[in-house]
């Protein structure tokens, strides 16, 4: 048996606060098994009740004779804790607590829940909730739960299977979907997750053979990296997960941590660590339904390059328009296929991509001959993926194209997928040939391509995981000790760690402060010099540092400034001494940074410096450790990397060099992680091709 089958499967299920009252949260449980026809044992538990519907009604959990895998608990949350330990004691499987309550509102409730937790792990129970809506599985008619879910419209049996940490809007979610057409398996509304958290129902969802598809609804996760481990292995088995996070924004996040009580973690990270896995977000309702109805025909995208068919002009605008945001190309067909085209379409055809068949077509009889222009498309090893705009068309004009379509793509392992603006009553049954063949209509052609760009999204986080992500081998690093304590190092003892891991820094020698006058063996003038001090972090602020110092007497001369300077300052500052540093003045200017992230750890963020990471947010995250390929996608995602090629006579920079600084900054961040709070480097200045880069700056937090 795999871990959770008694969930979506039990031999039966307690109801505990059961009640006649349909209203009621009790009452909406026993009423969904009734109504779904659970074919399992249900155990109301109510003392006010002899009989609940049709099932007898039991006074307390002990009375229960049978096996029961889940106990629903609908009950004030002081009351929790104590039926948690009757019914864990009892050997129940899983508890459903319904309620809220808990740790979302405040110190009373967060200590009702770590109770209920020890309590049910203390005798091998394990928690769904609380504060949620309960589980559903549509295979096996389990409506452990209670809201809109469980009354109409009734969910369809299909592949998906959802994790949601919100209960009404999840219901939201999953409700549009299945109004789209997408058939549920599964669905748990997970609430605070005390015990049962997303990533172990994602990887129950990866176990299931009969669950294709996976859809969450995060607003936190507490283990970043067991959801990083899921998503993973759902990538390598094949089976999409389709993600919306939602608290990203400052009014967003407070609103999550008073609705699940989870500590929504920074979007950035989130979203690098949704590239890493290989999880699709979306960002609506719309664009999950889309997206799921997309994959359920089981074609895969080969790449980015789609074709558009259809008699709307307007509607191929709008379809490039979004197709150019998406990073989708409008492929060119081959010589083969332009030929097949301009044989078979209207005079009037426009065969340019997007293909224009102009209003009216397909005509009875034209069916050969559209049928031979979509093979040909389809067939054309330029194109991943086919869209056609029907827009208005409808009657029979759309149930004869329909039908060719639906023909073609029963050919091809490409996607095709559909613009359609009409309701099925006003369509007819083109519609419903189109579904039947597994081509998702959707109403605008805007989301047909971004229904495609995710399609495509897919097929590349598929192919990224045949790659190797070469990691780079860390130095032997000799014996170091940190101090103790959360301390920020200076700028000499920062740069001498991160050298021990292989991060090229400039060449320096500190000057202790009765010794400023002693000579800089093995350094080249011109230097930057510089007051090295654990609590001062911004010295330019107390004009704390010399640059361009051309000669030993000069080097005296500011060593002497920047260290008066910084005692004037800052005289409770414990000053190390002065720092003389080579400069390097062919580098262009990088940021690379870490944060210790509370759910995922050390995170490697990357931006060009000055106004390019700061003023326009031209930054990108990676959750660390990670190796070549993912560094060199990171600096690739920057919206200035065209300025590593060289712009107005500068030369190309030195790319790979900064890629292998990445890889090394994270090894250091992985390895230090319980150590390191923070490391920023600014700037690492990379130079010219073959030429390396190096850290002029450097500060480490340490926690």
């Amino acid at each position: 048996m795999t871990p959770f089958e008694r969930l979506f499967d039990p031999r039966g299920i307690a109801v505990i606060g059961a009640s006649a009252d349909p209203t009621r949260a009790g009452g909406q449980t026993v009423d969904a098994l009734a109504r779904h026809g659970f074919q399992g044992a249900v155990y109301p538990v109510n003392p006010r009740y002899r009989e609940i519907g049709a099932w007898r009604c039991y006074a307390a959990p002990e009375e229960i004779e049978g096996a029961v895998d889940i106990v629903v608990i609908a009950l004030p949350a002081p009351q929790v804790p104590d039926m948690v330990e009757r019914c864990a004691r009892l050997g129940f499987g899983y508890g459903v607590v319904l309620g809220g309550g808990f740790r979302e509102t405040g110190a009373e409730g967060a200590s009702r829940e770590r109770a209920m937790v020890q309590a049910a792990r203390a005798h091998g129970m394990r928690l769904i909730g609380p504060n949620c809506l309960g589980v559903v599985s549509t295979a096996n008619r389990v409506y452990a739960a209670f809201g809109s879910l469980v009354r109409e419209p009734k969910l369809t049996p299909g592949p998906v299977s959802a994790v949601l940490q919100s209960g009404g809007f999840g219901n939201s979610l999953v409700i549009r979907c299945a109004l789209a057409g997408v058939g549920f398996r599964n669905v748990v509304m997970s609430g605070n997750e005390a015990d049962i958290t997303a990533p172990e129902l994602i990887d129950a969802y990866v176990d299931d053979p009969h669950t294709r598809i996976i859809l969450a609804y995060l607003e936190g996760i507490g283990d970043g990296r067991a959801f990083m481990a899921a998503a993973r292995r759902a990538l390598a088995a094949g089976k999409p997960v389709i993600a919306w996070k939602a608290g990203n924004t400052r009014q967003g996040t407070r609103a999550a941590a008073s609705h699940t009580a989870n500590l929504t973690g920074s979007y950035d990270v989130f979203r690098a660590a949704f590239r890493q896995c290989g999880v699709i977000e979306v960002h609506d309702v719309d664009e999950a339904a889309d997206f799921a109805l997309s994959l359920l025909a089981g074609r895969r995208a080969g790449g980015r390059n789609v074709a558009v068919m259809g008699g709307s002009g307007g509607s191929a605008v709008v379809f490039c328009d979004t197709a150019d945001e998406v990073g989708l190309t409008l492929a060119e067909p081959s010589a083969q296929t332009m030929a097949v085209l301009r044989e078979n379409l209207p005079n009037v055809a426009s065969l340019v991509n997007p293909i224009d068949y102009a209003a009216g077509y397909p005509r009875p009889g034209d069916e050969p001959r559209l049928a031979r222009a979509l093979d040909a498309v389809l067939a054309d090893p330029n194109i991943d993926q086919l869209g056609l705009l029907y827009a208005t068309v409808l009657g029979d004009t759309l149930k004869l194209g329909a039908g060719v379509l639906a023909e073609a793509a029963a050919k091809s392992d490409k996607p095709v997928l559909a613009f359609s603006v009409m309701p099925r009553e006003l369509a007819g049954s083109g519609h419903d040939i189109l579904k039947d063949a597994g081509i998702a209509v959707l109403p605008s052609p805007a989301r047909v391509a971004r229904a495609m760009g995710m399609l495509a999204d897919y097929a590349e986080a598929l192919a990224s995981r045949e790659r190797t992500d070469e990691m780079l081998t860390i130095p032997d690093l000799p014996t170091y000790d940190l101090p103790a304590g959360a301390v920020t190092l200076d700028e000499h003892e920062s740069k001498s760690l991160m050298a021990l891991f292989g991060i090229p820094v400039t060449r320096d020698v500190l000057l202790e402060p009765d010794r400023l006058a002693a000579p800089v063996v093995g350094l080249r003038f011109p230097l930057a010099v510089k007051v090295v001090a654990r609590d001062i972090a911004h010295k330019t602020d107390i004009d704390a540092v010399r640059l361009d110092v051309r000669d030993p007497a000069e080097l005296a001369q500011a060593a002497s400034a920047v260290l008066a300077n910084a005692r004037e300052a800052r005289p409770e500052a414990r000053i190390s001494g002065v720092l003389a540093a080579e400069m390097v003045d062919d580098g262009m200017e990088a940021i690379v940074g870490v944060v210790n992230d509370a759910a995922f750890g050390p995170v490697v963020a990357l931006g060009l410096g000055g106004v390019f990471a700061e003023s326009l947010r031209d930054v990108t995250f990676r959750v660390a450790p990670f190796g070549l390929d993912t560094a060199r996608r990171m600096i690739g995602e920057l919206r200035s990397a065209s300025m590593f090629e060289g712009v107005r006579g500068k030369p190309a920079r030195d790319v790979e060099a900064l890629a292998q600084a990445l890889v090394r900054v994270s090894s250091m961040a992985w390895v230090l992680r319980e150590r390191i709070a923070e490391i920023d480097i600014n700037p690492l200045l990379v130079r010219a091709r073959g030429a390396g880069v190096v850290a002029a700056d450097a500060l480490i937090v340490l926690r």
